[in-house]
C-alpha cells in the first residue's frame, strides 16, 4: 500500500471517529421561536426557526414617522416608502406574517415563547440552550415546561 493510500484511509477513519460523537447525540428537536425586537434569541443554533413578530408593527411606525398633515400626500409618501421595500424587509415581513399565523395555530397568546416539536411550549425565556433543557427535562417526567 503506498503512503498516499495509507494516508486517505487513515484521514477517513480519523473523520468517522472525530464525527461519531455527533451523529450518536441526541436526535435533533424541532425548535421554533418567537419573539420580538426587545428580546433577542440567545444562544440560538441553525436549524431553528426565528420568527419576529413585531415586525410589521415596526413597518408600520416606520413607514407612517413623518409623513405630511395632507391626507392625499401622506398617502403617497407612505406609498413611495412601501414601493421601495427591498428583499430583506419583504422577507421579515414575511418572516412575521408567518410567525403570527404560526402562534395562532399553536395556541400561543403571549411571547418570548418556544415550541418544540410542535407539541411542548416553553414561555419566557430566549435562551435556547436553557429553553432546550427545560424541554428535555420536561420529556424525562422530570418538570413541566
Amino acid at each position: 500500500m503506498n503512503s498516499a493510500r495509507a494516508h486517505l484511509i487513515l484521514s477517513i477513519v480519523l473523520i468517522g471517529v472525530l464525527c461519531e460523537p455527533v451523529l450518536a447525540d441526541e436526535p435533533s428537536i424541532a425548535i421554533e421561536v418567537f419573539t420580538d425586537s426587545m428580546n433577542p434569541v440567545a444562544n440560538g443554533a441553525d436549524g431553528i426557526t426565528v420568527y419576529h413578530i413585531d415586525r410589521i408593527d415596526r413597518l408600520q411606525q416606520e413607514l407612517s414617522k413623518d409623513l405630511p398633515a395632507n391626507p392625499e400626500a401622506a398617502k403617497q409618501t407612505a406609498l413611495h416608502r412601501f414601493q421601495r421595500m427591498d428583499n430583506k424587509l419583504s422577507h421579515e415581513l414575511e418572516n412575521a406574517a408567518n410567525g403570527l399565523v404560526q402562534a395562532m395555530q399553536y395556541g400561543i397568546d403571549r411571547y418570548p415563547a418556544m415550541v418544540f416539536d410542535g407539541k411542548a411550549v416553553v414561555y419566557g425565556i430566549t435562551d435556547v440552550r436553557a429553553a432546550t433543557e427545560r424541554y428535555r427535562q420536561w420529556q424525562a417526567g422530570e418538570a413541566r415546561p
